[in-house]
């Protein structure tokens, strides 16, 4: 784990650390084997354990999907919650033209779907663990277009690969932290009961110091300067 400066300060944190640090927090070590399968079973039940709570943990990114001509429906990639904004890319000339959403009820009412052309408008319809995306006009051939969006995605579930990152934002890693140690302190029957109690405070404490944090910001959500057509 890199040291932080005044200047620099590392926020990405390896599961694996994590782990030992929740460890160290009940007075050991993880032992090879079991404690760690252990202790990655513990951090997905402990994020459902928030997500019950309402706590809402997904990030935003730009994501690409490169259309098809004669193809208007496109599955998203698995861990898209939803469509934010998008735009068409042509190949041709790198030039980006801003699309509408619209309610899939309003999609659903076109008529002829089958009308080609550039992609103006675009509807989304969420599955129970899918997102797909209805164009219209559907693609025609006269160019290659690239779908460009921000979405929200979902965070990674933990895995059994060491260097997999900490995919929560960093204001809620002492909460994560302090939390896996509770949650792994009752599992071992040497801790006292009072170093198991200490922890829950500390972990509900730190959680609520993480979302009074969210309460207090203000999202910040920057798109490009498009062509308008």
């Amino acid at each position: 784990m890199a040291v932080a400066t005044t200047s620099d300060f590392n926020t990405t944190f390896f599961i694996d650390e994590v782990i030992e640090e929740a460890y160290a927090m009940i007075g050991g070590e993880p032992e090879l084997g079991n404690d760690g399968i252990t202790a990655r079973r513990s951090l997905n039940l402990l994020l459902t354990d928030w997500q019950n709570r309402g706590v809402l943990l997904w990030g935003t990114d730009l994501a690409t999907t490169t259309l098809v001509a004669g193809t208007s429906t496109y599955t998203l990639d698995a861990d898209t919650i939803d469509v934010l904004s998008g735009y068409i890319r042509l190949s041709s000339n790198s030039n980006d033209f801003q699309m509408t959403r619209i309610g899939y009820e309003e999609y659903e009412g076109i008529t002829n779907k089958a009308t080609s052309g550039r992609p103006t408008q675009f509807a989304t319809l969420k599955g129970r663990d899918t997102v797909t995306v209805h164009f219209f006009p559907t693609p025609d051939s006269a160019d290659t277009y690239t779908f460009r969006n921000y979405r929200m995605k979902r965070l990674k579930d933990v895995t059994k690969s060491a260097l997999q990152n900490a995919d929560v934002p960093f204001r809620f890693l002492p909460a994560l932290t302090c939390g896996l140690a509770y949650y792994l302190s009752y599992k071992r029957p040497a801790v006292p009961t009072e170093r198991i109690t200490m922890l829950k405070d500390k972990y509900e404490a730190l959680l609520r110091t993480a979302l009074e944090s969210d309460k207090e910001r203000v999202n910040l959500f920057i798109t490009p300067q498009l062509q308008v057509v």
